[in-house]
């Protein structure tokens, strides 16, 4: 009988566990965070900019003619001096031929009369009369030469040929007329309008980086060169309010063209600063904001005095473990936004952790766990 009631006690006690389970941990949003630290940051005035060649020409001739030789093609590199064209020169080159012919008589008459003139059988007059003709004939003869010159159009520069379409082989070209162009893209000049705001800002020999709008962008790096010493004329092609600045650099990679459109940024500083990731910083009425994760006893003592976090909500963190991490919302001041990252004015402290993932799901007081 004894044995019989122990058993249904055992029983019983059993089944009244069962009635009361453990209380499970709440589960808790996982989350990404980063730990604010300093980074160098390096404030910059941006600027859409066209590229242009430090050495590039138009070629001209100089002298009329009719095209009786195409000696290159569209784009092919040439060295200066190289003929591009050559135009008719037939008579050029017999008038050439007969001064150099005259040139050699002079010159063998005017060193007989030096020899005659020496042995006493000739007059000083008679030698003098001969050495000047010798004289005339050569100055003839680089005359005639330098006129036969001209009826070869040469590029006057290391450099890439342009398009010569407009040129064929028999074409009458006149002198000054426009060719094709020779360009020289090793160096490079970026030419940026600066608002008026920021032109105090820049200064002779300051870093400036280039990259194109392709894709992957192709990079330069170069200086600060020249800064207009007034601001555009209205009616020009520049901006009545914008400083002209230019930038030369070396083109490395021979990829930009002259007339390219780029991303210029001028380096106007370099400083160390608190930095936000880009992925932690959201906006609420223009103003930015991120969640910054802290132990929910460091934070229970704020949360149980403010009207604004409901009495549920409150005995719900209560009931967590002191070391639970939970996320609070905070007003930041940030700068402009560099590699992902924002220099940091005010908000936050070094060291804080701040949640870069899943942001929009978040809200005051919820607890969270780092996956990081």
């Amino acid at each position: 009988m004894q044995r019989t009631l122990a058993l249904t006690l055992t029983a019983a006690t059993l089944l009244a566990g069962c009635g009361k389970p453990k209380p499970q941990a709440p589960k808790l949003l996982s989350v990404k965070t980063a730990r604010i630290a300093e980074a160098n940051f390096q404030p910059s005035i941006e600027a859409i900019s066209v590229l242009e060649s430090t050495t590039t020409v138009s070629l001209r001739p100089e002298t009329d003619g009719r095209v009786v030789k195409v000696l290159a093609s569209d784009g092919e590199r040439v060295k200066a001096g190289q003929p591009i064209l050559v135009l008719d020169n037939v008579q050029q080159s017999a008038a050439l031929d007969s001064a150099k012919a005259q040139a050699r008589t002079d010159k063998l008459n005017a060193e007989r009369y030096e020899f005659l003139y020496q042995n006493g059988a000739a007059s000083a007059k008679q030698r003098d009369q001969y050495v000047t003709q010798a004289i005339a004939s050569r100055d003839q003869a680089l005359a005639d030469a330098a006129t036969l010159g001209y009826k070869y159009v040469r590029s006057p520069i290391d450099g890439v040929v342009g398009d010569l379409d407009s040129v064929k082989l028999g074409d009458y070209v006149q002198t000054g007329q426009a060719i094709t162009g020779i360009v020289n893209n090793s160096t490079l000049w970026t030419l940026m309008q600066i608002p008026a705001t920021q032109s105090g800002a820049v200064k002779i020999g300051q870093t400036v980086k280039v990259s194109s709008q392709t894709d992957p962008p192709i990079t330069g790096e170069g200086t600060v060169s020249f800064i207009s010493p007034y601001f555009g004329i209205s009616g020009s092609s520049g901006s009545p309010n914008a400083l002209m600045v230019k930038a030369t650099f070396p083109n490395l990679t021979n990829e930009l063209k002259t007339g390219q459109f780029v991303k210029s940024q001028i380096i106007v500083g370099n400083k160390q600063s608190l930095a936000v990731p880009v992925q932690a910083v959201f906006m609420q009425a223009q103003q930015p904001f991120v969640y910054v994760t802290v132990p929910v006893s460091k934070a229970l003592p704020k949360i149980k005095a403010s009207a604004s976090v409901p009495e549920k909500q409150k005995k719900k963190l209560e009931s967590l473990p002191p070391s639970t991490q939970i996320v609070v919302q905070r007003a930041v001041e940030l700068g402009e936004l560099q590699n992902n990252f924002y220099p940091l004015k005010s908000g936050l402290n070094k060291g804080d952790t701040v949640v870069v993932s899943k942001t929009a799901l978040l809200s005051n007081g919820i607890p969270v766990k780092s996956v990081n």
